[in-house]
């Protein structure tokens, strides 16, 4: 009986020195590392996405947004050999209930069929 009670003991001090922080479980999530892509349909005419792609030594990013008659993106890319840039475009158009364009006022001039025109080939030299 005393026995058992000292491997009880014993064995409950070996797992309170092993929880102590000497042993850690392996981390499966993936460190983060700058770099990531991703894509999001809130609704039926919204959209976006972007990624940060490449490496320390030479990378892209970009990210894309529309929602209604609205659309912008940003792209940038740097490497290590000093090389930059950076565009962005926006796009608010898209005034879907204006009244359309009126006929113009003038006809079209009519042309004539170009006329065939035959030449005689250069002579020999």
């Amino acid at each position: 009986m005393k026995s058992s009670l000292v491997v009880l003991v014993l064995g409950a001090v070996v797992a309170a020195v092993m929880a102590d922080g000497e042993y850690a479980p392996p981390a499966y999530e993936k460190k983060y590392d700058g770099y990531f892509q991703y894509a999001n349909v809130p609704g039926d005419t919204e959209y976006e996405f972007g990624y940060n792609r490449g490496n320390p030594s030479h990378y892209t990013s970009r990210y894309e947004q529309s929602k209604d008659s609205r659309f912008r993106t940003k792209v940038k890319w740097a490497d290590s050999y000093d090389g930059y840039g950076e565009h962005y475009w926006e796009y608010n158009h898209g005034d879907n209930y204006a009244p359309a364009y009126p006929a113009p006022g003038y006809t079209a001039p009519a042309y004539s069929e170009p006329a065939a025109t035959y030449e005689q080939p250069p002579g020999k030299f």
